[in-house]
């Protein structure tokens, strides 16, 4: 099996080695992070971790959404069989992929596999976690499919899958977005225990609370 990895990231120069790091001993086919618009080294320490970057210049993104639909742009044409997506400011531990394959071993035939934080949620800020449960819940009404963690951004999707779908969120609501229209597909869906990772010292998530939560539903319900 090859996968594919795109992590988006946005001044992530302190943490984005490790979690490359991590990643090695899985042998992924391609590792892609997108550098949005840093201004610390990100592009530079990535690339001497031995990734591939991707930059786009200040001024020029539109958040996490444009990040990652240009890593999927870029290695659309390649041929391999997963999209590998995980952040690149360390919440996920990459050791977890392991879990991911473990399934996959099993169960051949999933299509979407999504990490899911629900069995480590006490480390997660407890206003992230009602905001993720209630777009979760209720989206996945409107869907038709029962998610545990929905905006996880630890997941693996089949790229024959991926591939189809026309995405246009530029913000977080990309994961979202992704979910919502692969649910139309009738796909075998998994949710992976993962652990939940929050640094110690001041919040660097870039996600907004409510105002992000909305956002992410409405651009849901539009696809």
């Amino acid at each position: 099996m090859k996968l594919a990895a795109i992590l988006a990231a946005h001044d992530e120069a302190d943490r984005i080695a490790a979690v490359l790091e991590g990643l090695k001993p899985f042998g992924l086919y391609r590792v892609l992070v997108v550098d949005d618009g840093s201004t610390d080294g990100t592009g530079a320490v990535a690339a001497a971790a031995g990734a591939e970057v991707l930059r786009i210049e200040p001024g020029r993104g539109g958040g996490k959404g444009h990040a990652l639909r240009a890593g999927i742009a870029h290695l659309r044409r390649d041929a391999f069989d997963f999209y590998l997506f995980l952040d690149a400011d360390g919440q996920h531990d990459p050791a977890d992929l392991r879990r991911f394959l473990d399934h996959l071993a099993v169960h051949p035939e999933a299509d979407f596999l999504i990490g899911s934080r629900l069995l480590d949620r006490a480390k997660i800020p407890a206003k992230r976690w009602r905001t993720n449960a209630l777009g979760t819940w209720t989206l996945g009404r409107i869907a038709g499919v029962t998610w545990e963690d929905s905006q996880s951004g630890f997941r693996m999707i089949r790229k024959k899958v991926l591939d189809r779908l026309e995405l246009r969120a530029t913000g977080f609501a990309i994961e979202m977005e992704i979910a919502m229209k692969a649910a139309d597909w009738k796909l075998r869906w998994a949710h992976i225990p993962i652990q939940a990772i929050y640094q110690p010292g001041p919040p660097r998530s870039h996600f907004r609370g409510v105002m992000d939560t909305w956002l992410i539903a409405w651009e849901s319900l539009k696809c």
